[in-house]
């Protein structure tokens, strides 16, 4: 991901129109953000206001809530050298603090040089910019600049600072609209708007050469459905299974005909959930970086990931048999429309619980081909629904300020952190009642208590305020929906 930060809105308004650049927010500083397009990269176009103070501010929060790894300051500057004439377009080779070179007799820190990759915009001539926090029109101040450096502006140095701080490339592209003279304030005004278009025009065609990433598009797609997070669901599909076929596992066959329906809803929920949140996760500097807000996949590559995980489902209940295949809908239906219940009800939370609550009942469905009668796979399916019900409320916890930002409807969001643990820890309770329940339907036994003692142990740890927050997601919600899977299996049949 890549930024573009500009001082004013003037100068960003040539580059905002040409990358058809949206505006995700105001504050702190207005900030839009733009699609990939061939090789041009996604990212963000930030206004960061004038002077370095706002300059490096803009930058480090682009870095830490952004996740951000290249910065690029554009805009406007003046001239120190009576032979460089406005409208020229430079890359700035390396960068001063002119306020420290202005302040006195103590010697100055040497100037930044910047990194040239991506080498995007080497044929430029190289420049030495010094930067102020006061603009520069003649006088002694100009004088003494010019013996060191040949350009001037307000925010270069900032920006080049904070990203030699956190070892990221800072590419800096200016254009002269002045020469710092005593006419200077007259020139800039008139020669804003050309130069401004100059400096678009070079900086777009450098982005149409941006280097592909390395990441393979198989890594991508991997992330996208996050496949840890959907092989760690298999257990509660198999319980199910087992539960259908009398306390034993049923034939290979089932077995993987149900994994295959498994995981293709699994990836159909999942990709329809990044489809329809791509907007959503944009806003969130948590999930700005995901593959679709980031550009590293396009959106029809989503689509083409959810239609392939449909198939496979569908096909699997097809091949389960044909009262699989008639329920097969509403499974569907609920994967794709879960993630759309964020912007109605703060009990979005239940949505996914409900989808993934479908996965043993579903295998259950699939081995006898008859309507559920035994209580084990009740209570197994509600147990699913509560176990990750309660742990998204939990992992809803670290988007708790974005989320009132964005309107996003989530329990932490309308009652805050503290309340919001207590409604997940009362679902989580419910859910080890039920587990305690499944054990005894299913035979009870020391070997069943192992897994069962797991369970509630892994649903404590989802409250200990020294484990961070996605860790309490997974790997500790996996550990407790594997225990709580393995209860019905060790305990053997009802």
């Amino acid at each position: 991901m890549i930024a573009l930060l500009l001082a004013t809105r003037d100068e960003a308004a040539p580059l905002l129109a040409a990358l058809q650049a949206e505006k995700i927010a105001d504050a702190p500083f207005e900030t839009h953000w733009f699609a990939a397009q061939g090789r041009r990269p996604a990212g963000y176009v930030a206004i960061t206001g004038m002077g370095p103070a706002a300059a490096a501010a803009a930058a480090r929060q682009l870095i830490a809530e952004r996740h951000v790894r290249c910065l690029i300051n554009a805009g406007i500057c003046g001239t120190l050298r009576e032979d460089i004439a406005p409208g020229g377009i430079y890359r700035i080779a390396s960068a001063l603090d002119g306020d420290a070179l202005l302040a006195g007799p103590s010697t100055p820190a040497a100037p930044l040089e910047l990194r040239t990759d991506p080498p995007l915009w080497n044929d430029l001539p190289g420049k030495r910019l010094a930067s102020v926090s006061e603009p520069v029109f003649g006088g002694e101040r100009r004088t003494r600049l010019a013996a060191m450096a040949e350009l001037v502006d307000m925010e270069g140095h900032a920006v080049a600072g904070v990203a030699a701080g956190q070892g990221l490339p800072c590419i800096l592209i200016k254009g002269v609209s002045d020469q710092a003279c005593a006419r200077g304030r007259e020139d800039l005004q008139r020669n804003l708007r050309q130069v401004s278009q100059r400096v678009t025009e070079r900086l777009l065609a450098g982005l149409e050469q941006w280097p592909r990433e390395a990441e393979s598009l198989a890594r991508r797609l991997a992330n996208f459905v996050k496949v840890e997070h959907t092989i760690f669901s298999l257990p509660l599909l198999f319980a199910g299974a087992w539960l259908g076929a009398g306390g034993r596992m049923p034939s290979v066959r089932v077995l993987l005909l149900v994994a295959l329906a498994g995981l293709g809803a699994r990836t159909l929920g999942m990709a329809m959930n990044r489809i329809l949140d791509r907007r959503l996760d944009l806003l969130n500097p948590r999930t700005a970086g995901r593959e679709l807000p980031s550009g590293r996949m396009t959106a029809l590559q989503g689509w083409s990931v959810a239609g392939m995980g449909l198939c496979a489902y569908i096909l699997a209940c097809a091949t389960l048999g044909p009262v699989c295949l008639r329920l097969s809908p509403i499974p569907a239906v609920v994967l794709i429309g879960y993630s759309l219940l964020k912007r109605f009800t703060v009990f979005c939370h239940f949505g996914i619980g409900l989808a993934l609550a479908f996965g043993p009942l579903g295998a259950y469905v699939a081995v006898t081909g008859r309507a559920v009668t035994d209580p084990a796979i009740v209570l197994l399916t509600a147990f699913t629904f509560l176990w990750i019900s309660g742990f998204d409320i939990v992992y809803a916890l670290q988007d708790l300020e974005s989320d009132r930002r964005s309107g996003v409807h989530s329990l932490p969001a309308a009652l805050g952190g503290w309340w919001a643990q207590v409604v997940a820890g009362a679902v989580h309770a419910i859910a080890a009642l039920l587990a305690v329940a499944l054990w005894r339907v299913t035979g009870g036994g020391l070997l069943a208590a192992i897994p069962l003692a797991v369970t509630i142990g892994a649903f404590a740890a989802a409250y200990n305020p020294r484990l961070p927050l996605p860790v309490r997601f997974f790997p500790v919600s996996a550990i407790a929906g594997i225990a709580g899977a393995l209860i019905p299996i060790l305990g053997g049949p009802s």
